[in-house]
């Protein structure tokens, strides 16, 4: 997430920088457009009326004659004059009163690029010689300004550090305000995080995020409440199944004693020995979900094994099947056995463990009552660390939608078996695999800490 950030924080400065640069050139023809005077954009200016005027007077050889009309001056509100090399005025039309109709070398210098009598005026040098406009008074601001040619060959290099310098400020500017914008977001993802592993978040809600950040804060309550509610029903079923527990073990022993003792004596007919023998097989099935129901009330909710230690697979293998060899399976039952990783060691809790290779035996047998070949192959896996056991069965396999819920707990007694090895696996760091193969067959990979 902290990379997702930087990624924003880059993006932000990169974008400002660049607005602030494409401004800059804006804002420059803009500052030029401003600058430069609008009539020689949008009418003529006053040296284009000046060379409209020199076009259209001519010398008929009696006098000069301007074909422009009067109307057309007025309009304009100009005068003119045309001065010969003597500085006399030889044509002159709405020429103020003010204004001499002779010039010397000093009056024609000055007026040259200034005015003349307050009135700004404009020269047009003719081979008969010099004719001059005059706009009105305040109507032109003239300003002097020199340049070096060093000013016009340095501005490339000038107009460049300029820019680069303008480049520079927005980027301090824009990191300035993406660091500030940085550590909001770092808050705002620490939030989410805590979100994500359910844990408590209190934003600081102000500034721009200060939505987002209540979002989060009530969103973090929302599940800490949810939360507290699944835990009191959690704490309060387990409660509930410890003490169902513990009141039916009590009658529960004295019934599987007394019928032991019965089953035991050799004074009983015959027929009430087997009765007697059929009230303990049934007490210990009975046992047996109950210690079920306490071990899925444990597995649940993932809790890891308590009793845990380095466990020769092998032998734990053999343990378990000797032992249900010797509670008197049937003949139609042969189970095979093929250990090739006999070093094999892996971390649990042996009992946890033994009741989940118990169950997916316990499984082939219940499924199939008319017996059934279940072969055990245990193997290195194929990467290291890492060890594989195989239990398959000749029978008529299972459901497809058992196989689909292995990791749900089933509602009812019924069915635990599988779905309980699953989860007995599962908290050792291993996976189990099921599925329909010509029969049932279970792939279970557990990870080793030993192969000595």
């Amino acid at each position: 997430m902290n990379k997702t950030v930087w990624k924003i924080f880059f993006y932000f400065v990169v974008s400002a920088v660049a607005v602030a640069i494409v401004l800059l050139v804006v804002n420059f023809f803009a500052l030029a457009l401003t600058a430069s005077d609008s009539s020689n954009l949008y009418g003529k200016s006053p040296r284009r009326e000046l060379d409209a005027i020199s076009e259209n007077l001519v010398w008929d050889g009696t006098a000069y004659q301007c074909s422009v009309d009067d109307e057309y001056f007025a309009k304009k509100d100009i005068w003119c004059i045309l001065i010969n090399e003597s500085g006399d005025v030889v044509w002159e039309h709405g020429k103020p009163a003010e204004v001499a109709s002779h010039f010397t070398i000093n009056d024609v210098a000055n007026m040259t690029r200034w005015y003349v009598n307050d009135y700004p005026v404009y020269v047009r040098t003719r081979p008969d010689g010099l004719l001059v406009l005059g706009l009105p008074k305040n109507s032109v601001g003239k300003y002097f300004i020199d340049y070096s040619m060093e000013w016009f060959h340095t501005l490339p290099e000038r107009a460049m550090g300029v820019l680069l310098l303008n480049a520079v400020a927005a980027a301090l500017l824009a990191a300035l305000c993406g660091i500030y914008l940085y550590r909001r977001l770092r808050a705002l993802t620490a939030g989410i995080n805590g979100l994500k592993r359910e844990r408590p978040v209190h934003l600081r809600t102000r500034g721009i995020f200060k939505e987002i950040a209540g979002s989060i804060n009530e969103t973090s309550l929302a599940i800490q409440r949810k939360n507290a509610a699944l835990k009191k029903r959690d704490d309060a079923r387990a409660n509930w199944v410890a003490g169902i527990s513990h009141d039916i073990r009590t009658p529960l022993s004295i019934i599987m004693g007394n019928a032991e003792e019965l089953a035991d004596d050799m004074s009983l007919p015959e027929q009430q020995a087997k009765r007697a023998a059929v009230i303990t097989a049934q007490s210990v099935r009975i046992k047996k979900l109950i210690e079920d129901l306490n071990l899925i009330s444990s597995l649940e909710y993932d809790m890891q094994p308590t009793r845990r230690s380095e466990i020769k697979l092998c032998g734990l293998l053999r343990r378990v099947v000797s032992d249900l060899l010797n509670s008197g399976l049937s003949d139609g039952y042969t189970i095979e056995m093929d250990l090739q990783f006999e070093k094999a060691t892996v971390s649990g809790d042996a009992p946890l463990l033994v009741r989940a290779f118990y169950n997916i035996l316990h499984n082939s047998i219940a499924h199939n009552p008319g017996g059934c070949t279940i072969c055990i192959q245990e193997q290195r896996g194929k990467e290291a660390g890492q060890c594989v056991v195989c239990i398959a069965d000749d029978g008529a396999g299972a459901d497809e939608e058992t196989l689909a819920h292995l990791d749900t707990i089933p509602k009812s007694a019924h069915g635990l078996g599988l779905p309980m090895a699953y989860r007995i696996v599962q908290v050792h760091g291993g996976s189990l695999k099921a599925e329909n193969c010509n029969g049932l067959r279970i792939t279970i990979v557990l990870p080793t800490v030993s192969e000595t």
